[in-house]
């Protein structure tokens, strides 16, 4: 099992046709295989031996394809880098990887100059302008011809993904070849990818979710079809143009593209499934996304970048509004064909079904462990089982329900409080855009219940207004007991999802702990 031998397969059966489109761009699987394995040659000219790391910071183009199979064809092991990262955090990840080779969007050379002279183990960095045939990335693919498949696989790593960082400096999930190719089948598996889907990569693919499509979606022989950036109407016409079929989208984009204005004016009868995950979907804006598109089926996949990342999977028969099967909107789905998932108390001991608990995992998902990090390996992975850090239980039928992040759960006056619950219910308002719901420091109760609200462009609201609808659904003491109104966006990370890490910080500023 090596990543590369699902290229070989793919480019042998559909040669001539098309595998990626990128703006202007578009390659022939012929191509693509043949600009892999001579990039791989470049790398091994450029020093790359097995085993080493190789860096790619970029937005989503045709070249990070490439640097995903090349790396592997060489031998090495990829190491996708956030883009939006500062140039502390990125210097620390290249650092604490030992990343030799740098391959970079020529648009960030001015980042990278900045952290360059600290990096003495980083041998050098290879630029890349889409605009540019020329650059240096496209004469090192030029000047070398195609390098005989290093079929590293099995156990050998192929990344090292790192997570975001939120509770510290980011680890770094190593994740082995078989890791990233069970995932891929299961993927293939549950969404029906074949050679004729048309896919749209719109999530970031230096996150795991997107970087794992990119393995999922060459193993499958689909054609691909990659959007640089998230925007609305850039998705919108994509889908239209090039009759996607499917697409990954996390839930804020899902609430940004159902209430789009022009959500109407394109023709998406192409589409066929969307795929959401990576947090939190508000049923709210579920509901809504099931409305506006009838004829979509939606596919939710639960998981983590240290299980490569998907766990379980919520079929697109149980996405529905009405009948026995409605409350099955509420569940992450159940586990995937190759994983055992249960839950457990802080003991590690199994919890009967219904009781509320820590999700753990177990199967050829889990990663090796965290890079040069044996302590919080053994943390995370015991006995084989990688803790979630979700709390959620388990229905009779196996479909987990995951009640919160645990570091998310807000514990006021003894009482545990879901800040998705609230969440949810917040969303019920028609002039709520965004919502955020954490705890703040209380003297008395430890912590409170606040929420930070968007309205709607031309809508208004009012915190007394928010704190008296929750009233109305919810026992009081999980009800907010402050509501901060916004006219700007919240927060959000490079994968999509809202940081209530930094909407914290104002509040625990200058207390040892951040909930």
């Amino acid at each position: 099992m090596y990543l590369t031998q699902t290229l070989r397969r793919s480019a042998l059966r559909r040669r001539s046709e098309t595998v990626l489109v990128c703006g202007g761009k578009s390659l022939s699987w012929g191509n693509f295989e043949n600009r892999c394995a001579r990039l791989a040659a470049g790398l091994v000219a450029s020093g790359l031996e097995a085993g080493d790391r190789v860096a790619m910071l970029s937005h989503n183009c045709a070249e990070y394809f490439e640097f995903s199979f090349a790396v592997p064809w060489a031998g090495g092991v990829v190491v996708p880098l956030n883009n939006r990262l500062g140039s502390e955090e990125l210097r620390f990840i290249l650092d604490d990887s030992g990343t030799r080779i740098l391959i970079a969007d020529v648009h960030f050379k001015a980042v990278i100059d900045g952290f360059l002279p600290q990096l003495p183990n980083l041998e050098g960095v290879i630029y890349f302008d889409p605009e540019n045939e020329n650059s240096d990335y496209e004469v090192l693919i030029k000047r070398h011809q195609a390098l005989q498949d290093q079929q590293r696989g099995y156990e050998d790593a192929a990344g090292i993904l790192y997570t975001s960082g939120t509770t510290g400096r980011p680890k770094g999930a190593v994740l082995s070849h078989r890791n990233l190719i069970a995932n891929a089948m299961g993927a293939s598996l549950n969404s029906g990818l074949n050679e004729e889907t048309v896919y749209l990569h719109a999530t970031p693919l230096f996150h795991a979710a997107g970087a794992s499509r990119v393995y999922s979606m060459i193993g499958a022989g689909t054609t691909n079809i990659i959007l640089p950036t998230f925007d609305v109407e850039a998705l919108l016409a994509a889908i239209e143009k090039h009759r996607v079929t499917a697409l990954l989208l996390v839930p804020t984009m899902i609430n940004r593209l159902v209430h789009h204005e022009d959500l109407h004016k394109f023709d998406l009868s192409s589409l066929r499934n969307i795929s959401y995950g990576a947090s939190p979907m508000p049923q709210t804006v579920l509901k809504k996304a099931l409305e506006e598109l009838p004829h979509v089926s939606f596919t939710q996949a639960y998981g983590m970048t240290e299980l490569s990342p998907a766990a379980t999977f919520l079929e697109a028969r149980y996405h529905v509004l009405e009948g026995p099967d409605a409350g099955r909107l509420a569940s992450c789905g159940q586990a995937v064909f190759n994983a055992d998932v249960r839950i457990v108390d802080e003991n590690d001991r199994p919890l009967a079904d219904g009781e509320i608990g820590e999700i753990v995992v177990k199967g050829p998902m889990v990663m090796q462990g965290y890079w040069k990090n044996p302590e919080a390996t053994a943390e995370a992975i015991r006995d084989g089982w990688m803790h979630t850090g979700d709390a959620g239980y388990r229905d009779s039928e196996g479909f987990f329900y995951i009640v919160d992040r645990i570091k998310d759960l807000v514990i006021t006056g003894g009482e545990n409080v879901s800040s998705v619950e609230v969440e949810n219910c917040i969303y019920q308002l028609d002039a709520v855009s965004e919502c955020a719901v954490f705890g703040i420091p209380h003297e008395d109760w430890v912590e409170t219940v606040h929420a930070e609200v968007v309205t709607k462009p031309g809508r208004h609201i009012t915190g007394a207004e928010v704190i008296e609808h929750c009233k109305s659904q919810m026992t009081t003491f999980k009800c907010p007991r402050s509501v901060v109104i916004r006219d700007q966006p919240l927060p959000i990370s490079g994968t999509g999802k809202i940081m209530k890490n930094e909407l914290r910080k104002p509040y625990w500023l200058g207390r040892d702990r951040e909930v």
